[in-house]
């Protein structure tokens, strides 16, 4: 028990992003095993069964047989399996060999002769992994005596061939084959803004110590994906020696440089748009920054000028010290030195001279690029009072930047900024899964995870 508990937690230390649960992983790497997987229509379940494949890299002495759809419509369904399984040219060919992967239909079958399938794999395979897909269509038609009698042989066939069995079900309802079957996952759905949020909860799972049983899902490309636990000590900046450039910058289309988040908002940013940020008061200040530096390092390499809070530059250079010569070379190669930066300290606490120095600021900038703002609204909170201020403030920047960030971090009524974003972002916890949400233009909820990459936060739609 021990040592499986330390090799979860040693698989999640090199593993952020989840094809399966941990435990689930765990729980697979036995000899011999059944498994159920319930949940409603629409919850995922075939999908989970064929992740599960792909994730196990299971290739040979597996059988998938599916009551509800033909191979070939599974293939259709999930293109990603011709490239998993070697014999998909001969997918609806009734004389594979049992030794190769394959695929049944058996949508016309009755429990005879599925029993017969399933028992002539067991016999004549070693060690197969059997999905059936579902048992419902299967159980539906034996009285009640005989589907608990079918389920006990199956799982004596099972023990006796080292095999691995899975089921899916899409009952309600607590079932007789709950009590045989050695795990049981349960998949489901809630809509939160508009948005569906899948989950997978974790039942049971003989034998394996379950350290979290609830994760949320994502079906994006069709297949399966877990996200992970939010860690805090993950959002740290690593080290840039050199900054990519990109040749012809003035045709760059802006972007932030997330694929999923580029994708979600369509050809480009809005041209003279402003960019909420904010962030749930439980999580780190180290996720935005690192956000930030992403931004950063996507407008850097494509030579946009950037006009930076001195706030926000400074918290960058002050926790990551190790990058203060990294982000010196970024802010000289983009034409911005110490006495054109945004500073809110004495005179320009008034508005009129925070206006008169930011357009001093930008009219040296011009003709050199498309130039893009990041401000924290702690910055602005001195002169930013009234709804007639907040108007000025939009109208000013929407007039000199091509783009501006505005970091909600004030201590209360952030809300008053909310009715001037273009778009309106914030980082979220829900149930200990980060996720990054958007709620203007439309709503959109996306995975958060980290890599050894740039840009450093993957960001992962939930589909």
């Amino acid at each position: 028990m021990k040592n499986k508990m330390e090799n979860i937690v040693n698989y999640k230390s090199n593993h952020k992003f989840l094809d399966i649960p941990y435990e689930l992983r765990e729980f697979m790497k036995n000899d011999t095993y059944s498994l159920l997987i319930k949940g409603k229509p629409g919850s995922g379940k075939t999908t989970l069964s064929l992740s599960i494949l792909r994730s196990l890299k299971v290739k040979n002495n597996f059988f998938y047989i599916s009551t509800r759809s033909s191979p070939k419509q599974l293939v259709e369904h999930y293109p990603w399996l011709q490239k998993f399984t070697k014999d998909t040219k001969d997918i609806d060919n009734e004389e594979v060999s049992p030794n190769l992967s394959s695929f049944e239909d058996a949508r016309l079958d009755e429990p005879e002769s599925l029993f017969e399938r399933v028992t002539n794999q067991l016999m004549d395979v070693k060690n197969p992994m059997i999905i059936i897909d579902s048992w419902d269509s299967v159980a539906s038609l034996m009285d009640r005596e005989a589907r608990l009698n079918n389920e006990r042989v199956l799982q004596t066939w099972r023990e006796r061939a080292q095999a691995k069995l899975i089921f899916t079900s899409e009952e309600s309802v607590e079932s007789s084959l709950e009590s045989i079957v050695d795990g049981v996952l349960e998949l489901n759905y809630q809509y939160m803004d508009e948005i569906r949020l899948r989950s997978l909860f974790l039942r049971k799972l003989r034998g394996i110590p379950i350290k979290r049983s609830l994760y949320f899902f994502s079906l994006k490309n069709r297949i399966l994906r877990c996200f992970d636990s939010y860690d805090p000590r993950e959002f740290k900046i690593n080290k840039l020696e050199k900054i990519p450039e990109e040749k012809n910058y003035s045709k760059q289309i802006l972007q932030t440089g997330y694929d999923d988040l580029d994708k979600y908002f369509g050809s480009a940013l809005p041209h003279n748009g402003l960019v909420t940020v904010e962030k749930d008061n439980v999580l780190s200040n180290d996720i935005v920054l690192l956000f930030l530096n992403d931004l950063l390092y996507n407008f850097a390499r494509k030579h946009y000028n950037l006009l930076l809070d001195s706030t926000i530059r400074d918290k960058l250079i002050l926790e990551y010290k190790s990058n203060i010569h990294n982000y010196s070379k970024l802010f000289a190669s983009l034409q911005l030195y110490g006495s054109h930066e945004i500073r809110m300290q004495g005179q320009l606490k008034q508005k009129d001279g925070f206006y008169k120095h930011i357009s001093k600021t930008v009219a040296k900038l011009e003709g050199k690029g498309k130039t893009v703002c990041m401000v924290e609204s702690n910055s602005l909170d001195s002169f930013i009072s009234t709804y007639s201020d907040l108007e000025d403030y939009c109208k000013f920047i929407k007039k000199k930047f091509e783009l501006s960030f505005l970091i909600l971090n004030s201590n209360d009524n952030v809300e008053k900024y909310y009715s001037a974003a273009d778009i309106q972002l914030k980082f979220i916890l829900n149930c200990g899964t980060l996720f990054f949400k958007c709620s203007i233009p439309a709503s959109a909820l996306f995975g958060v995870h980290v890599v050894n990459s740039m840009p450093q936060i993957q960001l992962d739609h939930v589909l």
